[in-house]
């Protein structure tokens, strides 16, 4: 609704500065014509003008020609005729889509032709005085400088379309066929949602991607802001794209996808949506048909692969404990998975909430250790490709030691190598070290055989000190015998500790004990 108020002496004299240059020439209220423009009814409006002009200091002629004849003629008198007797005016304010504009009511004529003359000297300011014009199959473009009617011709001028081309929203780049304008990440060909406004009139098209769109730009403004034309729709359409690159065949969910709904398209062509906004809301409009598409679609980075689980592990480049837990959940899973970026670690986040047991399972087979290792992965910080990698390494670590034998009522000698010797098997020689000086005594048999696994590991001259000539001695006795233990094969493991053991003095050491789970020996 017009707001109304009082108008103020800048506003007067700036009424009186205008009626003053109008005087003189009325160019200033008429466009500048293209030659694709038929010029007969703008030299019919000029006439109506140039009646008004010479009739500048009668008063009651402007009176009655402010009543009667165009629009824009009526919006002139009525200014004329104030001049003549100026008094602080009324000024009514009403909302454009170019932002508020403010006129005073001076002839019984339409407010956009009041606004038209009273600012004649902006040319978007001009151009609301031929809206009327438009929707009768008129094309007017208001440049910086100056209007422009190309009548029925939608091409508009060079200079139009150079300055919408300047102030884009966006930093875009013209493709090698200058017709279509891209955000940086479509230039660089990759596949991302897009929303599209083209221009017919003028051969080009601008896109710009889902992570460049933003939630505070209207790239449909910047583009038509400053035309007129019959059928804005139609002059400058919206379009969205998934902009997927399907590889799944003619029955993939991805082939014929609907536009934007008509209703969202509205909003965003009134303005009550911007750029960003719409593409979230055409993809929710989408989600619910990829959701119930009847067989498994697998898309990563824009490229859909179809139902090819392999081709998509593939695009991911999982390490080998990743593919095992991706493919043993995706081959389970329905309708459409999509992740961002192709990466197996985006994969595995996205699936881990819903999905934590069962990608544990693919790489831990027994259900209470997968369950147990699953409470420990939630409490534990790290993302899921780190903790996945921590629970493959636990994983192969049990497999290793479950290929050992196990044994019982070991003598303190023989607890202290086989543990050692089994950490040196999952953690190689700098956890062997650690273990075998964690849990050294300060005197008896055993200082020599841990000087023995030093001098086996190529750690005896760092640790020397800590040893007496005895210890030393006889760990330089035993070295043979733990490196065969080192280097042992599972099936020589009970032999070379058997020898070792013996070599040491260590006759009646320990029994094996039946099958079953071995202990936790890992270094802590």
């Amino acid at each position: 609704m017009p707001r109304i108020r009082k108008g103020s002496g800048v506003r007067e004299a700036d009424l009186l500065a205008r009626a003053k240059a109008l005087r003189q020439s009325v160019d200033a209220l008429l466009p500048r014509l293209t030659p694709d423009c038929p010029r007969d009814r703008f030299d019919r409006l000029r006439t109506e003008l140039e009646e008004v002009r010479e009739a500048s200091e009668d008063d009651r002629r402007l009176g009655r020609l402010a009543r009667w004849g165009e629009p824009l003629a009526r919006a002139y008198a009525g200014l004329l005729k104030y001049a003549l007797d100026p008094s602080p005016p009324v000024v009514v304010a009403f909302p454009t889509a170019g932002g508020e504009v403010s006129y005073a009511p001076l002839a019984a004529t339409d407010r956009e032709a009041e606004v038209a003359v009273q600012q004649s000297d902006d040319p978007e300011r001009l151009l609301l005085g031929y809206l009327a014009w438009a929707r009768k199959g008129f094309h007017f473009y208001a440049t910086r400088r100056e209007l422009w009617c190309t009548g029925r011709s939608e091409q508009p001028p060079a200079e139009f379309v150079a300055e919408r081309i300047a102030d884009l929203p966006y930093r875009l780049l013209p493709d090698a066929s200058h017709r279509v304008y891209l955000c940086s990440h479509l230039t660089a060909g990759e596949p991302r949602p897009f929303l599209e406004v083209g221009w017919p009139g003028a051969d080009l098209a601008f896109r710009v991607c889902r992570r460049c769109a933003k939630d505070d730009r209207h790239l449909l403004s910047s583009i038509s802001g400053g035309a007129a034309v019959p059928d804005p729709e139609a002059a400058f359409p919206v379009a969205a794209s998934l902009n997927v690159d399907c590889r799944g065949g003619a029955e993939c969910v991805h082939q014929g996808l609907p536009p934007p709904a008509r209703a969202l398209r509205k909003r965003y062509v009134l303005g009550r949506l911007a750029d960003g906004p719409l593409l979230a809301g055409y993809l929710e409009e989408l989600a619910p048909r990829l959701e119930r598409t009847p067989r498994p679609t697998f898309v990563a980075g824009g490229v859909c692969y179809g139902s090819d689980l392999e081709a998509f592990l593939d695009a991911l480049h999982p390490s080998p404990v990743e593919r095992r837990a991706l493919a043993g959940v995706l081959a389970e899973e329905a309708g459409a998975f999509e992740v961002d970026e192709p990466a197996a670690s985006r994969a595995l986040e996205r699936l881990w909430g819903a999905h934590a047991e069962a990608i544990v399972r693919a790489i831990v087979p027994d259900p209470a250790e997968a369950r147990r290792l699953v409470d420990e992965a939630r409490g534990a910080p790290g993302r899921v490709a780190e903790i996945l990698k921590r629970l493959q390494r636990r994983s192969e670590e049990r497999e290793l030691l479950e290929t050992l034998p196990h044994y019982a009522r070991l003598v303190p000698e023989a607890a202290y190598v086989d543990r050692v010797a089994r950490v040196y098997r999952t953690h190689g020689e700098g956890g062997a070290e650690r273990a075998a000086l964690q849990t050294l005594p300060r005197e008896g048999k055993v200082r020599g055989l841990g000087f023995g696994i030093l001098l086996a590991l190529g750690r005896g001259a760092a640790h020397a000190w800590q040893f007496t000539p005895t210890e030393k001695e006889f760990g330089q006795a035993l070295e043979p015998r733990v490196r065969e233990l080192l280097r042992a094969p599972a099936a020589g493991y009970h032999g070379a500790l058997d020898a070792l053991l013996r070599a040491a003095g260590v006759a009646d050491w320990g029994v094996v004990a039946p099958e079953g789970p071995p202990p936790d020996r890992e270094s802590k």
